[in-house]
């Protein structure tokens, strides 16, 4: 019996099937239970695990940095004008 249970993620994230083969029915409780974690445990980390050959990997992860640096530059100016209308009420 090469793979006694098997699991399935949906694209949430969550599991979505396990799949048991009836032989595994024969193993004890304990045993059994071991494969089921292992089983949810593979299916999401392959989930997880973004695709090496998709083309627009690259272009996202670029993004996501030029969007990460803007939402920096625009919380330091919030942050700065936050700054100057508290220091004018203390004054």
């Amino acid at each position: 019996m090469d793979e006694p249970v098997t699991a399935e993620v949906g694209e949430d994230g969550l599991l979505a099937a396990v799949h048991i083969d009836p032989r595994a029915m024969r193993l004890y409780s304990a045993e059994l239970a071991g494969h089921v974690v292992e089983a949810v445990r593979t299916a999401q980390r392959e989930h997880e695990r973004p695709p090496q050959d998709s083309p627009g990997l690259d272009a996202l992860l670029q993004r996501l940095d030029e969007l990460e640096a803007r939402a920096d530059r625009d919380f330091d100016y919030v942050n700065s004008r936050l700054d100057d209308t508290l220091r004018r009420f203390t004054e």
